[in-house]
């Protein structure tokens, strides 16, 4: 089972502050991040898991790949659906459980993205044993989650200290971090309803990625660049800058 369908609560709200192309959080940081880990995807079958309203689908789209977005939420769903039928990429929509996808036939796809979605499915563990049957053989899988050693849900917290000199220093406080929980989160101001987090340690995802035949190949930290740096306060981008919030992961099927 994933989240339980969480996100459907808030589809609509999520819809609008996500939009056509993605938040400038998602567009600045985390999808070039992603992309750049991903390679060309031109002329080939992507699965985008927890595709929400479709914005990174229609990313993928644009840059060539035949793409099928995946997700939980039917309303989440029914948005991308409206939203591909304004503006056609020929992208595929279904509504479903990233942990078990039946309709899906075994290696089908060159491609998997999960791009901030993995630390919002319950069966994470379920949701990688579906990724290493849907991949044909070569294939690559590639995740973007919030970065497990630093952004842990109830778990860690930004600190600005000063040494004797008055230079100040970033740095993260975790007190949470190698047992695998779960916690209620609102990932956005004024967002209608909670949705569930769950962490989990990086050798956890490394562990689950391996039994499953899947060999991580890259391993990066998204880097706020001049584009990011334009849209968001200095504060936000100095703490980037020093400790990275978002991890991509990407994995190769033997």
């Amino acid at each position: 089972m994933t989240n339980g369908g969480s996100f459907e609560a808030i589809a609509d709200f999520w819809d609008e502050q996500v939009g056509e192309e993605g938040d400038d959080f998602h567009r600045l940081l985390v999808r070039p991040a992603l992309l750049r880990v991903l390679g060309d995807v031109s002329g080939l079958d992507v699965l985008d898991l927890g595709c929400a309203n479709g914005a990174t689908s229609r990313a993928l789209a644009d840059l060539g790949a035949r793409v099928t977005g995946v997700d939980v939420s039917a309303r989440l769903i029914e948005l991308a659906r409206q939203r591909e039928a304004a503006r056609p990429r020929g992208v595929r929509y279904l509504v479903g459980d990233a942990a078990h996808l039946p309709d899906l036939a075994d290696a089908s796809f060159d491609r998997i993205t999960a791009s901030m979605v993995l630390m919002d499915i319950e069966d994470a563990e379920g949701t990688i044993r579906e990724v290493a049957r849907l991949l044909r053989p070569g294939g690559r899988f590639v995740a973007t989650l919030f970065h497990p050693c630093f952004q842990i849900p109830e778990g860690s917290s930004w600190l600005i200290e000063q040494d004797v000199t008055d230079e100040q220093w970033i740095s993260v406080r975790v007190w949470r971090y190698r047992e695998p929980f779960a916690a209620s989160t609102i990932a956005k101001s004024g967002q209608p309803a909670p949705t569930m987090n769950y962490h989990r340690p990086l050798s956890w995802y490394a562990l689950q990625l391996t039994a499953n035949g899947l060999l991580i190949d890259a391993l990066d930290e998204a880097y706020p660049d001049d584009a990011f740096a334009e849209r968001f306060p200095d504060a936000t981008v100095r703490r980037l800058s020093v400790i990275p919030a978002i991890l991509v992961l990407g994995a190769r099927k033997g």
